[in-house]
């Protein structure tokens, strides 16, 4: 068996990212990841997969997409897409027939950050997924970056703290979400688990401050899923010419 690392759920400037796919493989290709999955919010985003190389370091990028129905206040129930062959965003309205979609068209599903807390101090909302009605889908977030993050600032300065200090955020999924894994399987149901880093490398300001929070490499080097395969990546994209940096 081959083990590689991959890092899954993340938004460029195609959705509330502020990077580039450029950008994010630039950030893989120095952490030392092989994998990384772009999951911009309901679009599908063509061009970008294949192998980007840099010397002798080579990572591929895949593109998902993380779906959500956009009319629904507050915008609950996201789903991570992965390797559907068409856009998903059209079955937002409903989870299950969502699900249902993705698996017709022979992809994976992941409810996403299952519970989400609101930051008040950042006027941040809650956006925990909520109908576990759902069957059918894959797995689930088990642990999502900044859903964690938003366990621990309760102010602004709390923030200010984390944003220069990010490495005392990761350190465990949020418990409540264990629990719910715990449960589902226990009621027999087969449910995967992944980490999704988030990562949107946002620019935030606080007077004169100034702050990325928080950059794709840092996310990188944290919350990462590992997987088994029979062998190595062949190296071979199916997707066309390698992109170059």
């Amino acid at each position: 068996m081959h083990e590689i690392t991959i890092n899954l759920h993340m938004h460029t400037r195609y959705s509330d990212g502020s990077g580039t796919h450029k950008d994010i493989a630039a950030a893989a290709l120095k952490t030392g990841v092989d994998v990384v999955i772009v999951t911009d919010h309901n679009v599908l985003v063509q061009g970008f997969e294949g192998y980007y190389k840099e010397k002798t370091r080579k990572i591929l990028m895949l593109v998902g997409e993380e779906v959500h129905d956009q009319a629904r206040d507050p915008q609950k129930n996201h789903l991570l897409v992965f390797g559907a062959s068409r856009e998903m965003a059209t079955f937002a309205d409903d989870p299950q027939n969502l699900i249902n979609q993705v698996r017709e068209a022979g992809g994976l599903s992941f409810p996403a950050h299952p519970d989400d807390p609101e930051a008040k101090a950042f006027n941040e909302t809650d956006i925990s997924w909520e109908d576990w009605s759902v069957r059918n889908y894959t797995g689930i977030e088990l642990w999502n970056a900044l859903s964690e993050l938003k366990t621990v600032v309760p102010t602004k300065l709390h923030g200010v703290f984390y944003a220069f200090f990010p490495a005392f955020v990761a350190s465990q999924p949020i418990p409540k979400t264990l629990a719910k894994w715990d449960e589902l399987l226990a009621s027999g149901q087969k449910v995967a688990a992944v980490g999704g880093s988030d990562a949107h490398a946002l620019h935030m300001n606080m007077g004169p401050l100034h702050r990325v929070i928080f950059p794709y490499e840092f996310h990188f080097r944290a919350v990462n899923t590992h997987a088994l395969l029979p062998g190595p990546l062949s190296g071979d994209a199916t997707m066309g010419p390698f992109p170059r940096l």
